[in-house]
């Protein structure tokens, strides 16, 4: 546009040169040239609305385009860098939430499937109740049995009462079941129990219970000295019958 009206500022000086009544005109000094040039420049700008200082001033559309022409590239950069970590944020806040209700609902379904020692056991007319748990390098009963956990390791020894709940003997036979117990402690690995010869061994227990009677029974795991040290948590299960069973304590 700026091109354009030079163009036409140089034209009308010309015009004004050229232009007569059928003379000649008198030559001109430089002068006197500039000063009508200069003359004619005023009277192109004085009717172009658009001309605000004379030869160098633009036009609105130009001044916008200008104006985003010259945004800081620093200012682009920032405003992508802020829309990128704005969607990665977004992105780790709805996986976060997903394995939040993912890790939620297993955990209800694991409480969900819980059983009692009992129900899982399936002896008619028998209550097989956890009393308690007590940890110890070596387990010992009477004056002919001991056993002794392995270096670096110790027995976490787990008490269960036997009772037969019903008016009649019972007899109570988990040889034959042959269930497998295993414990988890602070959510760690599991350990099987410890298979022994033991007549109050409630993996092998077998004997007849008279009406009220209460048998005490014990299961052994042999777990890592560090780990029994702080047990924050204890889960049981029982495999049986191609079944496992989580045990509610």
């Amino acid at each position: 546009m700026r091109r354009a009206i030079k163009k036409g500022t140089v034209l009308i000086a010309s015009a004004v040169l050229l232009t007569g009544c059928g003379e000649e005109m008198a030559p001109l000094t430089e002068s006197e040239e500039a000063i009508v040039i200069q003359y004619s420049a005023g009277t192109l700008a004085k009717h172009n609305s658009y001309q605000q200082e004379g030869m160098t001033a633009l036009y609105p559309q130009e001044e916008e385009e200008q104006e985003e022409e010259q945004e800081p590239e620093e200012k682009k950069e920032e405003k992508k860098t802020e829309s990128e970590e704005k969607k990665k944020k977004e992105e780790t806040d709805s996986k976060d939430k997903k394995e939040e209700d993912k890790e939620k609902d297993t955990t209800q379904t694991e409480e969900a499937g819980q059983l009692t020692l009992s129900e899982a056991l399936a002896v008619s007319g028998v209550e097989f109740s956890y009393k308690d748990y007590s940890v110890s390098s070596s387990y010992k009963q009477g004056e002919y049995f001991s056993l002794d956990a392995a270096a670096g390791n110790t027995f976490l020894i787990m008490n269960v009462n036997i009772t037969n709940t019903g008016s009649q003997a019972v007899d109570c036979d988990l040889l034959t079941k042959q269930p497998i117990f295993t414990l988890k402690l602070n959510q760690g690995a599991g350990v099987k129990n410890e298979v022994t010869i033991l007549s109050n061994d409630l993996s092998t227990y077998v004997g007849k219970l008279e009406p009220g009677q209460t048998d005490a029974a014990v299961l052994l795991f042999e777990v890592p000295e560090k780990t029994a040290e702080s047990i924050s948590s204890v889960q049981l299960s029982v495999q049986m019958n191609q079944k496992t069973s989580q045990i509610k304590l």
